[in-house]
């Protein structure tokens, strides 16, 4: 594989390159790659394309020269269109006031105080949805499961509030539908306005509906609350929505429609991200039992009657079956984009300005020369006594200024929904030894069910 930069001719103004990446990014993405090497540029539409695949030039992207480039304004009117303006959608000035203000909300300290409603969703939905009687068992799409479980939990952590079966169910077709539109108008030419009709505009605008009444009710019901309280709840033992509406710096607060809008924003991509992280993990640890039964082991020692934040150092296995799972199955494969603001050099390769640059997070995750055997399941890469990974070759949850705002709340609601499972339950692959061809959906998930068997525990 060579290192150097290659251009490709991408023959009729790229349109037969378009429809492969659509058709399936990751495979696209990965062709390129081993038949061109670490840098590839090509024309799609008169339109600029650079894939950086190193780590290295990464890094500079997305941390060091972060100010001399933004994301594509496309993009954020399609996700505009659904999650309003908020951290995800704004830029500049607006996005680091936004910022500044939810980070707190997220913070380490934050984590203990949340971790008490984490636990109750997990009891309760596993409880719903698997056996508990030992001994017996249930075969289960898991992608459903998990859905369930991290749903009950951003719910429950954003507005202290319990999802029943039936609105998670008509919530989560919400939210895959409008991912699935989404990523339809990614390819789009010209992205429409919002009053002309286009295919899929009267779907996503039913699915809106469902999500913002949900949203919007319980903000509504906050903020009535809070007015007819005298006494207001303290945020720092409240749910994330009690520390929005208490945010505040010397630009003031979050108005109630920014509310609303982070609100949507977590919500949605709060819960289906680490959904298929736990999805992935699921099915690779029904196919890897020894490693449960390693894991076992460690858990024992950590727990008494729940897994307490500070323990969660001391549970170094299960930290690195997740960020092994992350990286084999990334959440976020969707390319991580990016515009240039200016003409600069990114580790020695000339990108003009405006020039679209992609970072597609599976090819660097598996790339042999930072992971060997990289299709292999190897937690050992990520124990503490493993050989340092260079860096911006692993990053699940982005890298710079605009890493993912929840890292520290998805690792710890993994790894709490990893433990319950490990402790409770033995796992069996249904299809045997080989998991789905995963897809991408915004988020990664399996193109077929994983069904997976879950055996209840004699243990206690």
């Amino acid at each position: 594989m060579s290192n150097t930069q290659s251009v490709v001719n991408a023959p009729y103004l790229g349109f037969p390159l378009l429809k492969e990446i659509q058709t399936d990014p990751l495979a696209a993405a990965s062709r390129l790659h081993h038949q061109y090497g670490e840098v590839v540029e090509f024309d799609i539409l008169f339109r600029r394309i650079v894939y950086f695949f190193g780590p290295e030039a990464v890094r500079k992207i997305l941390v060091d020269h972060h100010d001399d480039f933004e994301r594509e304004a496309r993009l954020l009117r399609i996700f505009e269109s659904i999650h309003g303006q908020n951290v995800l959608t704004t830029e500049g000035a607006e996005w680091e006031r936004q910022r500044r203000l939810l980070t707190p909300a997220f913070s380490p300290k934050r984590m203990s105080s949340y971790m008490a409603l984490m636990q109750a969703a997990i009891e309760r939905c596993v409880s719903e949805e698997l056996p508990i009687v030992p001994g017996q068992s249930a075969s289960i799409d898991v992608d459903a499961f998990t859905t369930r479980i991290t749903m009950d939990i951003i719910l429950r952590t954003l507005f202290s509030h319990a999802s029943s079966r039936g609105e998670a169910h008509q919530v989560s077709v919400a939210i895959r539908a409008l991912s699935r539109q989404s990523m339809r108008e990614v390819y789009w030419a010209l992205i429409p306005p919002n009053w002309l009709p286009y295919p899929g505009r009267a779907e996503k605008l039913r699915h809106l509906r469902t999500l913002r009444s949900l949203i919007g009710a319980q903000v509504d019901d906050r903020l009535r609350r809070r007015s007819e309280s005298e006494t207001q709840t303290d945020p720092a033992t409240g749910d994330v929505l009690d520390m929005m509406l208490a945010a505040h710096d010397n630009d003031g607060s979050l108005s109630t429609q920014e509310v609303l809008d982070n609100c949507m924003l977590l919500f949605s991509a709060g819960f289906d991200t680490s959904a298929s992280a736990l999805t992935w993990w699921i099915g690779l640890m029904a196919k890897h039992p020894a490693v449960m039964g390693q894991l076992r082991e460690e858990l024992d020692a950590a727990y008494t009657n729940h897994l307490e934040l500070a323990a969660m150092a001391r549970l170094p296995l299960l930290n690195a079956t997740i960020k092994e799972a992350m990286r084999m199955y990334p959440p976020s494969t969707a390319l991580f984009t990016r515009v240039a603001k200016r003409d600069l050099v990114v580790e020695g390769v000339e990108v003009r300005k405006r020039t679209l640059v992609a970072v597609p997070i599976w090819q660097m995750h598996r790339n042999e020369r930072y992971f060997p055997n990289p299709e292999s399941f190897s937690p050992k890469r990520f124990l503490p006594d493993a050989p340092a990974i260079p860096r911006g070759a692993f990053m699940p949850f982005g890298a710079g200024p605009r890493v993912c705002l929840g890292q520290q709340f998805a690792s710890v609601e993994m790894a709490l929904v990893a433990a319950h499972i490990v402790r409770h339950f033995e796992l069996d692959l249904e299809s045997g030894d080989e998991l789905p061809e995963p897809f991408v959906d915004l988020a990664l998930k399996p193109k077929t069910p994983m069904k997976v068997r879950f055996l209840r525990r004699n243990h206690e």
